[in-house]
């Protein structure tokens, strides 16, 4: 697997988590519609951190 399709998937699987963290009480699979939980945090969280390592190590491949 190249470098790039390596960050390609942290992006995509980075945006998924966040997106689907963010909307869980939307979706139904959150617990209180009415809160933001510490689960949805630490999701998002995650999520966000493993885009931006995509984004990072793409951006890193283009330089060189």
């Amino acid at each position: 697997m190249s470098n790039k399709s390596i960050a390609m998937l942290l992006i995509i699987a980075g945006a998924l988590l966040f997106v689907v963290f963010l909307t869980a009480d939307i979706l139904g699979l959150g617990g209180d519609p009415n809160a933001f939980g510490w689960k949805q945090i630490t999701g998002s969280a995650a999520g966000l951190l493993i885009l931006l390592t995509g984004v990072w190590l793409n951006s890193k491949k283009d330089q060189d």
